[in-house]
This record gives structure tokens, C-alpha cells and sequence, in this order.
């Protein structure tokens, strides 16, 4: 029988390794990692094995980057990764909900297909990442990316077609689904309180988004922009835009007031915030705001509500402490 381990040893000989990492840790650890590297694949496959060396290698460039778990700025991703999943998915169910609906969607296969192809992968990674599956569900925010880059490609060869539906949004879907990606895995809260407050978080921005974009369905003019609502039709419709951000809101609140969290990742959830400042109001969820009257107004109320979250949660975390500390409700003698 032909040795099908050879031909894996040989190809992870030319792909460089101990050279990606720092020259300080290099001299530390480079016969470590060579050696675990050598006795993890002497009976792998070429498909495990390329498994092992795509994961040391990530490794190495997190940590010549300073993102690794250890370094401030990677505990800030770790922080914000979950809550930028639970983001996607949450809008992806929107998209997926409303493209269903969508009278043409049934008389456009090319347009329901490129639009499941984008927005599917990120429930899904949300559901594995739930289940602690976290290697499957950064592979499927991989796909997403890849997915989305894909479409965008070819709309520019195919303009004007249903593949630009959310050309918008590419940066923002894009931005999200790196952060994701970057974040050191080591550092995600894989722990069960964790999952559930990120499902949480994806559920309670979800629901209401898609109730209103399915009442509002098939009801919206088309010259939305030149459309002057009733006050009242108009200040609900302003709210919904700052209701996803009120919910990372208070995701980060309840972290940053804890005292068993790390204020760093505490603060990558304040980061998770940031991307709903360009979100409209239904059904108009597949586009990104080009007035810069509602970039301002969502910015506003965006940094607004991080501003009293941080006040609370610092006063919070303060307050748990000094309860906690001992001694610290012993009377004076």
C-alpha cells in the first residue's frame, strides 16, 4: 500500500512555518512547535495535516500582528467577534425572511440564490458557534466573505442585475465577517453563558426587525426617499433604526458591569456597536444610508447610548467590587 502520510510530510516541508513567527518567540518555542507539528501529522492525512499547519500558522501571524489572546487589541476582537456574529446573523435572517417574501424573488432564482449564498452562511455559523462548533462556524463566516466578494465581483461585470441587491452593505458584511475571522479563538468566550447571551443578542434583534420589515412589505413606495410620513409613522420608523444598537447596548453594559469580565472584551462588544450606525429603517435593511442626515442622527444616538452604558457599567463594576472586597462591610472599630 502507497504511504499516504508522505506526500502530506513533504508538502508541509515547503510551506514555511517557524519563519512566520516573531524572531523572540521563534527562539523560545521553534524546535517546540516543530516538533509538535512533526508528531501531530506523521499519521494525518494531506487534509488534516494542512489543518494543522493552517491553525499554527494563524497562530503565528496573530501573534507577529499583536493580535493574539494575550495582546490588547486581540482581546478586543475576542470581545466583539461574538456580538458581530450575532449582528450578521440576525440582519442575514432579515435579508433571507424579506428576499422569501419578496414577490420577484419567486420569478428570480439568480436573486434568491445569490442572496441565501451571502446571508445563510452567517445563521449558520451562529447556530454552530451555539452549539460550541467554533472551527465550522469560522469556516462558514469564511464562506460568507468569499461569497459576498464573489457576488460583488460579478456584479461589476453584470450591473444594473439582482447580484447588486446589496452592494451597500458589501463593506459592512465584509468589515464584520473579518473582525470575526481575525479574533483569536482562544480568547472567544466559548463558555455556555457566553453562547446564550450571543444567541441573546441575535434573537432579540432578529424579531422585531423582521416584524417590521414583513409589515411594511410590499406596502413601501418606491420613491421612498421623496415620501413625507406623518410625524408619528416617522418617529417609530427613526426608532427602529437604534433599536439593534440598543441591544449591543446593553450586551455591553451587562459586560462591562460584571467584575469576572475583561474590560478589554468588554470593550470589543462596545466595538460590536458601531456597525448599526448605517442602518435604515424597513424594509430598506439591504441598503446602507447615503444621507448624511441619518449618518449623523444613528451616529448620535449610537455613541450617545455607549457613553451612558460606560457611565453605568464603570459605576456598576465599581460598586460589585467594593461589595465583594474583603472586609468591606465590617464595621469601623
Amino acid at each position: 500500500m502507497t504511504d499516504s502520510h508522505t506526500p502530506a510530510s513533504a508538502l508541509l516541508r515547503r510551506l514555511p512555518l517557524i519563519g512566520l513567527y516573531p524572531a523572540e518567540y521563534r527562539a523560545a518555542h521553534g524546535e517546540e512547535i516543530a516538533a509538535v507539528l512533526a508528531e501531530t501529522v506523521r499519521h494525518a492525512g494531506r487534509r488534516d495535516a494542512l489543518r494543522e499547519w493552517a491553525a499554527l500558522a494563524a497562530h503565528a501571524l496573530r501573534l507577529r500582528t499583536r493580535l493574539s489572546s494575550r495582546d490588547p487589541a486581540g482581546r478586543i476582537l475576542a470581545g466583539a467577534a461574538p456580538f458581530l456574529l450575532a449582528g450578521g446573523a440576525a440582519l442575514s435572517v432579515v435579508h433571507l425572511l424579506t428576499g422569501l417574501l419578496l414577490p420577484e424573488s419567486s420569478r428570480d432564482f439568480a436573486r434568491a440564490a445569490a442572496g441565501a449564498a451571502q446571508t445563510a452562511p452567517w445563521v449558520l455559523a451562529l447556530l454552530c458557534l451555539t452549539l460550541g462548533l467554533r472551527a465550522p462556524a469560522r469556516g462558514l463566516v469564511l464562506l460568507a466573505v468569499v461569497s459576498r466578494i464573489g457576488v460583488a465581483a460579478a456584479a461589476q461585470f453584470h450591473p444594473g442585475s439582482a447580484l447588486t441587491q446589496d452592494a451597500d452593505l458589501f463593506w459592512l458584511w465584509v468589515v464584520m465577517g473579518v473582525v470575526v475571522l481575525i479574533a483569536p479563538p482562544d480568547a472567544v468566550d466559548g463558555s455556555p453563558r457566553g453562547r446564550s447571551w450571543t444567541m441573546a443578542s441575535a434573537v432579540a434583534v432578529a424579531l422585531p426587525m423582521s416584524g417590521l420589515a414583513v409589515l411594511w412589505l410590499g406596502t413601501w413606495p418606491e420613491d421612498y426617499g421623496n415620501v413625507i410620513f406623518p410625524s408619528s409613522v416617522q418617529s417609530v420608523l427613526d426608532a427602529s433604526t437604534v433599536w439593534p444598537a440598543s441591544v449591543m447596548t446593553l450586551a455591553y453594559l451587562l459586560h462591562l458591569g460584571s467584575p469576572d469580565t475583561d474590560p478589554l472584551r468588554a470593550g470589543g462588544v462596545a466595538l460590536a456597536v458601531l456597525p448599526w450606525t448605517v442602518m435604515v429603517a424597513p424594509p430598506l435593511y439591504r441598503s446602507a444610508p447615503t444621507d448624511h442626515h441619518d449618518l449623523l442622527r444613528n451616529g448620535g444616538a449610537v455613541l450617545a447610548l455607549l457613553a451612558v452604558a460606560t457611565i453605568v457599567g464603570t459605576l456598576r463594576r465599581s460598586a460589585r467590587r467594593t461589595r465583594t472586597r474583603p472586609g468591606a462591610s465590617d464595621p469601623t472599630p
